[in-house]
């Protein structure tokens, strides 16, 4: 996989496209509202893909997140992924300093970097990706299941990643509608750019029922 170095963080270039955990233990692709259900809704690992097979070598694929929490690792050896602090030390390494204590947000230029050039739909919120960093965010917005339906949300205004699980304080964000009453409620974290602005980056967190992309970070 090919990285890029920021500061002291070497990341990888690209969105993770696999369908297999560490140990070659495969999770399904599925394509539909009723195949993520049966998978998401018992607390189980599943993939689709962003549009068809093919897309997949441009966005990777989207995750539940259990794939992401699951004990066989996501991750190739080497690879892991981020956490909290690695988004906040990438952040300071590019002169974002977040300084408000109830959320992990910036509204600042510091998507701009993080960006992909192609992807991102124009906005009055301010200026496009120049990808200066080399990271290439891709605008692949996100999968959300609500009333029977399999909805590729925000696709060319948002960028939505899963985070490594964390027993920490963190904003809770009511995204609505919940999943049904019989749904896992677990969240797990996520970092996102394009949230409030098409510049900005958060970090929130989000029922790993729904589906986000994953990009890692090399071990130190």
């Amino acid at each position: 996989m090919e990285t890029v170095k920021i500061g002291s963080q070497s990341w990888v270039s690209e969105n993770l496209a696999t369908f297999k955990f560490r140990n070659g233990d495969e999770f399904p692709i599925v394509d539909n509202f009723e195949d993520w259900v049966k998978y998401s809704s018992k607390g189980l690992p599943c993939c689709a893909y962003v549009d068809n097979k093919k897309s997949m070598a441009k966005y990777g694929l989207f995750y539940n997140g259990f794939c992401a929490t699951d004990s066989r690792n996501i991750c190739p050896e080497g690879y892991r992924l981020p956490m909290i602090q690695d988004i906040l030390n990438l952040t300071d390494y590019l002169g974002f300093k977040n300084s408000n204590k109830e959320s992990i947000y910036y509204n600042e230029d510091v998507g701009c970097g993080l960006k992909s050039t192609k992807t991102w739909k124009k906005s009055f919120f301010g200026k496009p990706g120049d990808n200066s960093t080399g990271m290439n965010f891709l605008a692949g917005g996100n999968l959300t299941v609500r009333e029977g339906m399999f909805l590729f949300d925000d696709r060319g205004f948002t960028a939505n990643h899963w985070l490594k699980n964390e027993h920490v304080p963190g904003p809770e964000v009511k995204f609505f509608p919940a999943p049904p009453e019989d749904w896992p409620k677990e969240r797990l974290h996520q970092f996102s750019l394009g949230t409030g602005g098409d510049n900005s980056l958060g970090i929130t967190d989000n029922f790993r029922v729904r589906g986000a992309f994953i990009r890692l970070i090399k071990e130190d």
